[in-house]
């Protein structure tokens, strides 16, 4: 009997652990492009010219919030009420098109830049940030 409560104690606290570390993925990709526009490919070819093309438009309009190496910031380094994320990192579980309509639209402290940036030099950016992994 004491066995099998221990056991039972175990499923629950490993259970307990699956759903507090989905819980922590799901906090960190709350703000998700809608399902058609992240399914957009990135119609530029990543090139010399347009990774440095991107990194030019990242360190002008970018930077000051994510930092120069785009490894994110503090919300005090970066004036934000939080922090903003390690866009390196976010290549990993987002996809371009995902990346393309935030940018573009924006959210919250995340300014819209599609007043701002021509397509073209969205897609730099994204692909500047793709080159930097």
């Amino acid at each position: 009997m004491l066995l099998s409560l221990k056991k039972y104690a175990q499923h629950i606290l490993t259970g307990a652990c699956v759903a507090v570390a989905i819980s922590g993925i799901a906090m960190a990709h709350e703000w998700m492009a809608p399902k058609d526009a992240a399914a957009v490919k990135n119609p530029v070819n990543l090139t010399k010219e347009s990774s440095a093309n991107g990194k030019a438009v990242f360190l002008d309009n970018c930077s000051a919030c994510h930092g120069e190496n785009a490894e994110g910031l503090n919300a005090q380094e970066a004036g934000q009420r939080s922090n903003t994320p390690n866009l390196k990192k976010r290549l990993a579980t987002h996809s371009d098109g995902d990346f393309f309509w935030k940018i573009k639209k924006g959210r919250g402290d995340m300014p819209a830049f599609e007043d701002n940036l021509e397509e073209q030099e969205i897609w730099d950016v994204i692909n500047y940030l793709k080159s930097e992994n």
